[in-house]
């Protein structure tokens, strides 16, 4: 067995008794080794947001502890949590800069990641930052903005997805990363009184193509049908609600809050906040009630996190994927066992098409990338009068639909006073997109 490793600089704990090597993994499964040795039943390939999620759950759902689970994750194990979590001054890890392949290596810069775990995995015509590759992913960098799908977004979905999400995936997927609660990290005279002009706006009809408010569903707090108008203004911390004011107007102010995958405060006695949704503490989390329960013996583990192991095919024999190729060596996969493709969609859908065939030509079509624009509009302080002489943060949702097609508006805004020229001094410092918050030295 690898005892905990000593660097130059730290000793690694979090690395050891999260991660087993390739070597352990397999082994775990020899009965000449571990008498009374079982397989791994299911096997994920990507440890990032999907992979991580979906592991966790699988571990935490088995209560008849039936089960093992296999991780294989092409990156190392980095940070414990979300980046923007920690101490500033993790600046080294941010997105580099887009490039290519054919840019890197003719600068010859390709021989590893950049900004310590950033690769650009495949040729494209249009230049990219790349995926993370560590532990956690994507998980640990989002921006943490996290709408709910309309149904009308939904109706080109296959049925069976749409009646999951609607039946109560997209439900469990809002209290698991904290945009459940109405955004209880970001409030205050600025925040309500950009609120309600967007409101206003909406409501008078002068947003164009800002889709109705009274169209869209309600935010998840607002959803119990009991909440008085006292209870619904605290949503939206307002100290009194006008005798003219309905219920309705409420609910509907309260749809253009932010749906942040922030936390700010405890959702019960005794715990903590989680801050930014990562994926990462989770499996974190299971891997070592894996080992607690497991006394020890890997053989008994249900969960192991193989990191630093890239698979790059999947073999088949006839219908069923029978051995994993990774650039540590390949694992047979048992009969009865299931290979989940969890990495990112172009990742999933390039797998997929180097291991399986694809007969109708359809596998990697229509895949949809993260488009965003962005403007930046400077407005006079004297438009809020009401506001007090102090920096203030704001941030808010619009949804948006024009000939069919759906946007969405990230609202964001922070009240400046003074000399102060930076309009991100507290939003991206608190609730930063690490694309775009860049630390001075």
């Amino acid at each position: 067995m690898i005892t905990t490793e000593s660097t130059t600089f730290s000793k690694d704990v979090l690395g050891r008794y999260t991660c087993n090597t390739l070597q352990e993994a397999q082994q775990s499964t020899d009965p000449a080794v571990h008498p009374g040795a079982r397989p791994f039943d299911v096997i994920i390939v990507g440890g990032g947001s999907f992979g991580s999620v979906f592991a966790q759950h699988l571990f935490a759902q088995d209560t008849q502890r039936r089960h093992r689970i296999l991780v294989l994750e092409a990156g190392k194990l980095t940070l414990p949590e979300h980046v923007q979590n920690l101490p500033l001054g993790f600046g080294g890890l941010n997105a580099p800069p887009a490039s290519s392949i054919a840019d890197l290596r003719a600068a010859g810069q390709f021989n590893g990641p950049r900004n310590e775990v950033w690769g650009l995995p495949w040729h494209a015509n249009q230049k990219f930052p790349g995926l993370a590759y560590c532990v956690g992913g994507r998980s640990i960098f989002f921006g943490g903005w996290s709408a709910e799908l309309l149904d009308s977004e939904l109706v080109a979905w296959p049925a069976n997805v749409k009646a999951a999400l609607q039946g109560g995936a997209l439900e469990d997927a809002a209290d698991q990363i904290g945009t459940s609660e109405t955004n209880d990290f970001i409030f205050g005279p600025l925040h309500r009184a950009l609120r309600r002009r967007i409101f206003d706006g909406i409501r008078a009809q002068s947003v164009t193509d800002a889709v109705a408010l009274g169209a869209l569903p309600d935010s998840w707090p607002a959803r119990d049908p009991g909440l008085n108008k006292q209870a619904l203004a605290d949503l939206l911390g307002l100290s009194s609600v006008s005798q003219l004011t309905s219920k309705q107007d409420l609910r509907d102010e309260l749809k253009l809050e932010a749906p942040l995958a922030v936390q700010g405060r405890s959702s019960r006695a005794g715990f903590f906040p989680f801050n930014k949704f990562s994926s990462l503490p989770l499996l974190i989390e299971a891997a070592r009630a894996a080992q607690g329960e497991s006394g020890g013996d890997d053989s008994r583990k249900r969960l192991m996190v193989v990191d630093d192991c890239h698979v790059t095919r999947l073999e088949r024999d006839g219908a069923r994927v029978s051995r994993v190729h990774t650039q540590l060596g390949t694992i047979d996969v048992p009969a009865a066992a299931v290979v989940v493709i969890a990495l990112g969609t172009i990742e999933s859908a390039r797998l997929a098409l180097v291991s399986f065939d694809n007969p109708h030509g359809l596998m990697g079509r229509n895949l949809m990338a993260h488009l965003r624009s962005n403007l930046t509009i400077r407005v006079p302080r004297a438009a809020f009068p009401q506001l007090p002489p102090e920096l203030e943060s704001s941030a808010l949702f619009v949804k948006g639909r024009h000939a069919g097609r759906h946007f969405h508006m990230q609202v964001t805004a922070s009240g400046v006073v003074g000399n102060v020229g930076d309009s991100e001094a507290e939003l991206f410092k608190k609730i930063p997109d690490i694309d775009w918050f860049t630390p001075t030295n």
